[in-house]
């Protein structure tokens, strides 16, 4: 079976792949995930390269302001170029524009903080876009409390998860870890998988302080079908609130309003993800 790599597309053509340009690549997506930087040295160690090469490569980012290095600490970090430009087609794509509307709806039906994950090409990861916060409430969570989604914790990565094949799902987990952030978080197998199970055949995820004690959430991920037929999970719609306002079942009520908003996004998601048919492929091994 071939293999597909997100970065450099089909493995039938690797004529058509430069070699440098993946590995600076590499680089930045390491330094987007370092919160402190990166040295010289680590960098060469993750890419297993020798220095030589890796000054060669860092260099010609610090030249197209992709990447600065602090002197006084001998580490590097990125520039905000990239997030500029992430941002700039967001802007483009009308992706965000499309989107808001639905997401505003729910926000202020329910009160509560509404927000937007969208799933990376490749299907590798997924990462928070954007956010409403209800006006309904005086007490509200903080839509920017952590980047990270727990794939096992939050209900946006359950929901993006039982869109996969169980196997594809598990790598994701085990590359994050599986382990309690609190003491109602679920850590084995076999009752992740069940979860779930039971996710894709209702529709939506919740998590009840099992991310974060005081806070609970429901989720529902949006499926958009390709040019090609398929429905692909493009992103997750999630809804947050803290436990004192809302219980487990009042999260599960808002379930059905969830599924509406996400089924709503999934029609009239921006054409471009629909043409790029396998635009999201599933990890093949």
């Amino acid at each position: 079976m071939s293999k597909v790599d997100p970065l450099v597309g089909p493995a039938e053509k690797p004529d058509e792949t430069i070699v440098s340009v993946a590995r600076a690549f590499e680089i930045v997506e390491m330094l987007a995930d370092s919160v402190d930087g990166m040295p010289l040295a680590e960098v060469s160690r993750r890419l297993s390269l020798n220095k030589a090469i890796v000054i060669k490569l860092l260099h010609t980012l610090e030249n197209l302001m992709l990447v600065w290095r602090d002197e006084r600490a001998q580490r590097y970090y990125l520039t905000y170029r990239i997030s500029n430009l992430g941002l700039r087609h967001l802007q483009t794509s009308r992706l965000l524009d499309q989107c808001s509307a639905a997401l505003r709806q729910l926000a202020e039906e329910t009160g509560e903080l509404v927000r937007l994950a969208i799933v990376e090409p490749g299907g590798r990861r997924i990462v928070w876009v954007q956010s409403f916060a209800g006006s309904k409430r005086s007490l509200r969570i903080d839509p920017n409390y952590t980047l990270e989604i727990g794939l096992h914790t939050h209900a946006t990565g359950k929901a993006w998860l039982s869109t996969l094949p169980f196997p594809d799902a598990l790598k994701l987990l085990l590359q994050q870890g599986i382990g309690p952030l609190t003491p109602h978080s679920k850590t084995t197998i076999t009752e992740i998988r069940e979860e779930l199970e039971q996710v894709a055949r209702q529709g939506y995820a919740l998590s009840y302080e099992e991310n974060e004690l005081g806070v609970g959430a429901v989720a529902a991920p949006i499926l958009a079908s390709t040019l090609g037929g398929a429905a692909e999970c493009v992103g997750v719609v999630s809804l947050a609130a803290p436990t004192n306002r809302m219980s487990r079942s009042d999260l599960e009520s808002c379930g059905h309003i969830v599924v509406a908003t996400t089924t709503r996004l999934g029609e009239t998601w921006p054409l471009e993800a629909r043409a790029r048919s396998g635009a999201f492929p599933r990890m093949v091994e």
